[in-house]
């Protein structure tokens, strides 16, 4: 199996500024976009985020196989803010257990762009070394809402520890993923 060369940092000026950008970005998004007529009627509840697809998709070597399982509350503040922990593991044995915040901005009546920022604890696997424990996640969801609230998406995620090592290589994620409603929103209305 070939392995993610970690020998060298990846530009600490611009690893440093990563999350601090992301973050900057997805505030600015809340900030800036209005939320799509109709959405009031979108479920707001709980709900269960399953995912699979390839780590290190943007490495040389090996791209290993990772599963999700995600749990994403309720929103809160006027800005509809949804709070969201996790755990994904690699078939390489590489593990991220996280937490994050991320906001539906819906562009129709089923369709929404999901932008998240969060941080969490890495465990490197056989070929997935990125350089300390601690990581961000910033990343960007398209889903499509069926009928019963249920959601496929695809998602893309980067990991980076923003330089709170030497070593900041950061790698890419990129999954499908099948949210499940865990209870029905009685006011909420369908087509």
């Amino acid at each position: 199996m070939s392995s993610i060369d970690t020998s060298s940092a990846s530009g600490a000026g611009a690893a440093t500024a990563r999350p601090t950008l992301a973050a900057a970005c997805f505030l600015a998004l809340l900030a800036a976009t209005s939320v799509a007529a109709g959405a009031d009627r979108q479920y707001d509840g709980p709900m269960l985020n399953l995912t699979v697809g390839k780590a290190a998709i943007l490495d040389s070597g090996d791209q290993p196989t990772r599963y999700g399982l995600e749990y994403r509350g309720r929103s809160f503040t006027r800005w509809k803010i949804i709070p969201a922990v996790g755990l994904a593991v690699s078939e390489s044995g590489a593990s991220f257990v996280y937490t994050d915040l991320r906001h539906d901005f819906w562009l129709s009546d089923r369709w929404a762009l999901i932008p998240s920022f969060g941080v969490g604890v890495f465990d490197d696997g056989e070929n997935i070394h990125l350089g300390n424990e601690i990581e961000f996640r910033s990343g960007l969801e398209a889903a499509y809402r069926f009928h019963g609230d249920y959601r496929v998406g695809l998602a893309f995620f980067h990991l980076s520890n923003g330089g709170l090592s030497d070593q900041n290589p950061g790698t890419e994620v990129l999954v499908v993923s099948l949210c499940i409603p865990l209870r029905r929103h009685s006011s909420t209305t369908r087509t």
